[in-house]
């Protein structure tokens, strides 16, 4: 006999399932708890939510949740520039985590100072915030503070000729004395102007004539006659450090010789100028200046020297008692004198001691006659 299949509205569950109840449309095997996210949970299920872990029990306690244990990272920030900040974990988001961060203006940049031949470099270390400075040798020489590169000289006050030289990996001063070759000329002396003066140069140190085909040499002060005029005189002066040669001409005082007495026209000491005795001039010490000369050495300044000068009386007269010319003469002459001595100097620069008479007193005293009668 045939059933009838009869239709009827409502919610059903497939075999072997069931409602879970009357406010939930869900199917399931067996009755258990509902979550707080609505969703139907089997006895003994556990499940998240809310950053909390969850756990269906049977016989009336429900769902029972517990926050999660988190277990991350938390970091101490003990290098420079480095900061703690605290974050949600990318690895559980319900969980936070206390990170280090970098920030290079947390770093102090302390700078070393560095020596010459040295250079500041900056770099950052792995795992490091801020840079590390260190100085890194350059590839230049060293002296005295001062840094040379390689090939160029180097200063030096001990009279040495120095470059900056490689050898390898090291950079070294190489140095040379300084090899001196100054030629000065006559009246010129090698000096130096200052200790770092290795070589010096060449300074006068004399005045210089050329005299007799070659050079003479003259200290301030000097006099040398020329030597074709005896009334042509050169002489040294030291001016503003500066060695100065004059010439000055002797004038000599006009002289008459038809006031002379004759025979007694000669030339002064030093060869220049002309002098005599005077007529009806009487015998008398006469005093002059004069450079004195002697064998070709002359004295450096003027002497002053004493000499008889003046007339004596002469008589020539017929003698009855004799009967001959009876004649009478009388010289001005020196009757007392001294000896002095001064220094002259001679054309090889030489001084030499020389002694010369001096007149104290002058008179008329008597000579022989050429005919031998007094």
């Amino acid at each position: 006999m045939k059933r009838d299949r009869r239709v009827v509205e409502g919610c059903f569950c497939a075999k072997g399932s069931m409602p879970f109840s009357m406010a939930i449309d869900s199917c399931v095997s067996n009755c258990g708890c509902i979550g707080p996210d609505n969703i139907p949970r089997k006895y003994g299920e556990t499940f998240e939510f809310n950053c909390e872990i969850c756990k269906c029990y049977e016989g009336g306690c429900g769902i029972i949740c517990q926050r999660q244990l988190c277990r991350v990272k938390n970091e101490e920030c003990t290098q420079e520039g480095f900061y703690q900040v605290t974050q949600i974990s990318p690895t559980n988001k319900c969980c936070e985590e206390k990170v280090c961060r970098c920030d290079p203006n947390r770093c102090r940049n302390n700078l070393p100072k560095c020596k010459p031949g040295f250079e500041l470099k900056g770099f950052i270390k792995e795992g490091h915030c801020c840079h590390t400075y260190i100085c890194e040798p350059k590839q230049v020489c060293v002296r005295e503070n001062a840094e040379y590169l390689i090939g160029s000289p180097v200063y030096s006050e001990k009279c040495e000729s120095c470059v900056c030289e490689q050898q390898g990996n090291n950079f070294t001063i190489a140095c040379n004395p300084v090899v001196c070759d100054i030629q000065c000329p006559a009246g010129f002396k090698v000096k130096k102007n200052s200790r770092s003066d290795c070589c010096g140069s060449c300074q006068p140190t004399n005045c210089v004539v050329k005299y007799d085909g070659s050079y003479r040499l003259m200290n301030p002060g000097d006099v040398l006659p020329s030597m074709n005029d005896n009334c042509t005189m050169y002489k040294c002066s030291l001016i503003n450090d500066q060695f100065i040669t004059t010439i000055s001409q002797i004038s000599c005082p006009l002289l008459n010789e038809e006031d002379c007495e004759p025979g007694s026209l000669h030339l002064s000491p030093n060869g220049c100028c002309k002098t005599c005795i005077h007529k009806n001039e009487s015998c008398k010490v006469q005093a002059f200046d004069d450079y004195l000369s002697y064998r070709g050495c002359l004295s450096t300044t003027r002497v002053r020297m004493s000499r008889c000068e003046g007339s004596c009386r002469t008589s020539s007269i017929y003698s009855a008692q004799e009967k001959t010319m009876s004649h009478k003469c009388s010289c001005c002459q020196e009757v007392q004198t001294t000896t002095n001595e001064i220094k002259l100097q001679c054309p090889d620069g030489t001084l030499v001691d020389h002694k010369y008479i001096d007149v104290q007193e002058c008179k008329c005293t008597g000579t022989k006659c050429p005919d031998g009668n007094i």
